[in-house]
């Protein structure tokens, strides 16, 4: 069988050279300016289809042209619910997050099979993945001020600077709408869980702002049948509640806006984030005290122009700086290694341009991109720095939609460049001995390629391939304090995908079907230079490049509108996940916490002011260690939900994992059982 690898890169080549000769094409076909006297005969006004949405910006996805397979999850769908991020996106095709608690614990996001650090997070063009490692956690995102949240699975559109082997999450909060806007809510549920959120939105002529704050907090004092590290033995289980797993945060975003012509618009957002959360030991001990905050600030100056020359580019810019501190408390012991009280400080400082050039017959678009980051972990008992690394990044995109045969296809090739500079400027060993500073620098060509064809008014086809790098983290790197070795030899995770697949959708006049719409999609991901964790005797760690992973599946779904009242959807992720690992007890097994499939079953009902939903979750087939020896049990899950709306007021009731299972999702960290929230919404 040839190797795929070659046959990619075979395919690569003339993609990028086509792409290259398209660019020159474009100004060489430019017109000459006329001479004095000359008669001018003006081109025709190209008028490029745009995405349908209301608030569409320069540096937003154009989602009416990108050929990668996506979904956008509109703020109705969860707006006046106590739901979190995890909860709301792992109802998507090709989307898992693993969770170690209720409201408020630590979550994570997996696409098609690719781990956490894999997929790119942003929010309002800032990515939040750190250098430092680990993924993002998503439960620091409240949802109170976000807009849309849109998933791009497999292939990242340009208009992401930085771009991984899984795909992107792209969030993006509420925007300023013309008038004026107010609005309040409170919630209340099991396990004491509070939540207070409230706005204000103003736009009276050519300058606007929005305030948008919420608190939320929750005991989550679940119960739970605490087995005391013993499964085997039922003889001592017993039923508790769910000890120190309590949390609350607050979060506050800002936004000042200016029109200054109809083509300039200057915007100034900071949004504020800060939560205090309890860590729960292994064995539910009542005694432990382990706490973790996070406070975490972005600023963002964004300025987005229109009709720039007489070459009518579209152009977004932005400088963002975010700071994050992450304490974590465990003074007494209780749950780490010794005695822990470490304080981790995240520095980011970023900038890029988007700029956007149309004809009738394509739309090039090109960014660039540049950051710097510093990491810090203080020792907050000893006083003593235990590591400091600093992160400084470029990036430089391009990506040319052509279309063909009177717009029926469309053709995507693009290529992002990114150079890495990484240091380790000060760290201790487990012995407090200082660490020799060490300076790494690399660069990487990460091209992608992407068709669209409309086969007919009703059915698209789409496919695409891409190959892209996960840099290595700081803690990979570098290590941590030698408990766990660094590594500088490390390369980046090296990812290839491919999809293809075909959307549809059909209005119809049936009596009992009035609309049906759908998407049948096959993936595959080979992931070379897997870098997985290996332990000494002394159980000491370190990172190697000594896997790979081959990745295939396929998603499906249907949503059918009935008539006026009701809808129904249905949807399928199978996905097969093997570690070709050079350790013969992980060779051939199955990546841990990947579910192979998923399904998903919703029934939704509207009549007058009122809306009824009732979902059915199910996921099987995941392991949760590498070597495959423990097997987590079947996830089954039902939701209802009720709304009711009455003139400014929207009343919600919901009721969550009806069947009271307590899942985990992590070994040994339970997930609630049946709960149940009531929301009041006042809007002005």
């Amino acid at each position: 069988m040839p190797d795929i690898r070659n046959c990619l890169s075979f395919l690569y080549g003339p993609a990028f050279f086509c792409l290259l000769i398209r660019i020159g094409l474009i100004y060489i076909a430019s017109p000459a300016p006329a001479a004095a006297g000359d008669s001018v005969t003006l081109e025709p006004i190209v008028v490029t289809a745009r995405a349908t949405d209301d608030d569409y910006q320069t540096g937003d996805v154009n989602t009416a042209n990108t050929p990668a397979f996506y979904h956008k999850i509109q703020r109705s769908e969860f707006e006046g619910k106590v739901d979190d991020l995890a909860e709301i996106i792992e109802k998507q095709t090709g989307v898992q997050v693993r969770q170690s608690g209720g409201l408020g614990s630590f979550s994570s996001v997996s696409l098609r099979g690719a781990s956490a650090e894999q997929v790119m997070v942003y929010l309002d063009g800032v990515l939040l993945n750190d250098a430092a490692g680990g993924g993002v956690d998503l439960s620091n995102i409240s949802l109170a001020d976000v807009e849309s949240i849109e998933i791009y699975r497999g292939i990242s559109p340009m208009n992401f600077d930085q771009a991984s082997i899984g795909g992107v999450v792209n969030i993006k909060t509420i925007r300023t709408a013309p008038g004026l806007q107010s609005g309040a809510s409170v919630s209340y549920g099991s396990f004491n869980t509070q939540k207070y959120a409230g706005f204000i939105n103003h736009r009276p002529d050519n300058w606007d702002y929005l305030i948008s704050g919420d608190y939320l907090s929750s005991d989550n004092d679940f119960r739970f049948i605490n087995d005391n590290g013993t499964p085997a033995n039922a003889e001592d289980d017993r039923w508790e509640s769910r000890r120190n797993a309590g949390f609350d945060q607050l979060n506050l975003l800002t936004r000042f806006g200016r029109d200054i012509t109809p083509d300039n618009r200057l915007d100034f957002i900071n949004k504020f984030f800060s939560k205090n959360q309890g860590l729960p030991s292994w064995n539910n001990n009542e005694e432990t005290e382990t706490d973790f905050s996070t406070d975490q600030n972005i600023s963002t100056l964004k300025w987005v122009a229109d009709d720039v020359s007489s070459l009518h580019l579209n152009t977004c810019s932005q400088a963002d700086y975010l700071f994050k501190t992450e304490t974590y408390d465990d003074s007494k012991g209780h749950i780490g290694l010794g005695i822990q009280n470490n304080e981790y400080d995240t520095r980011k400082l970023s900038g890029n341009t988007f700029i956007e050039y149309q004809t009738d017959n394509n739309v090039l678009q090109c960014t660039l991109g540049a950051n710097t980051e510093t990491y810090t972990a203080k020792d907050m008992l000893s006083r003593q720095t235990m590591n400091k690394s600093n992160r400084f990044s470029t990036a430089a995109g391009v990506q040319d939609t052509l279309f063909l045969y009177d717009h029926q296809l469309q053709i995507t090739p693009g290529l992002r460049f990114q150079h890495i500079d990484d240091e380790l400027e000060k760290a201790i060993d487990d012995m407090g001995n200082p660490v020799e500073p060490k300076d790494l620098n690399d660069n990487y060509l990460m091209p992608q390629l992407g068709a669209k064809y409309r086969l007919t008014p009703g059915m698209t086809l789409k496919t695409n391939i891409s190959r892209y790098h996960r840099i290595p983290s700081f803690f990979e790197l570098f290590g941590d304090r030698g408990f766990f070795l660094g590594n500088p030899e490390l390369t980046s995770e090296k990812g290839i995908n491919a999809d293809a697949g075909g959307e549809f959708h059909k209005t119809l006049n049936a009596l009992m079907l009035k609309r049906f719409t759908g998407y049948g999609v096959v993936f595959m991901s080979r992931i070379d230079d897997l870098i997985s964790r290996t332990y000494d005797a002394r159980g000491i760690g370190k990172s190697d490049n000594i896997s790979k992973a081959d990745i295939y599946g396929t998603e499906c779904n249907l949503t059918m509108e009935m008539n006026q009242y009701v809808s129904l959807t249905a949807q399928y992720t199978w996905q097969d996940t093997k570690n070709d690992s050079e350790i013969k007890a992980f060779n051939g097994k199955q990546l841990p916490g990947k579910f192979r499939h998923s399904w998903l079953t919703q029934a939704r009902f509207d009549y007058a002011d009122m809306s009824f939903t009732m979902a059915y979750i199910k996921e099987d087939d995941m392991y949760y260690d590498t070597a495959n020896l423990l097997k987590a049990k079947t996830k089954s899950e039902i939701n209802a939900s009720v709304s009711w709306v009455l003139k400014s007021v929207m009343l919600t009731f919901e009721v969550k994992n009806i069947g009271n299972d307590n899942y985990e999702d992590f070994n040994g960290y339970p997930q609630p059982g049946r709960s149940w929230f009531c929301s009041v919404k006042y809007s002005i």
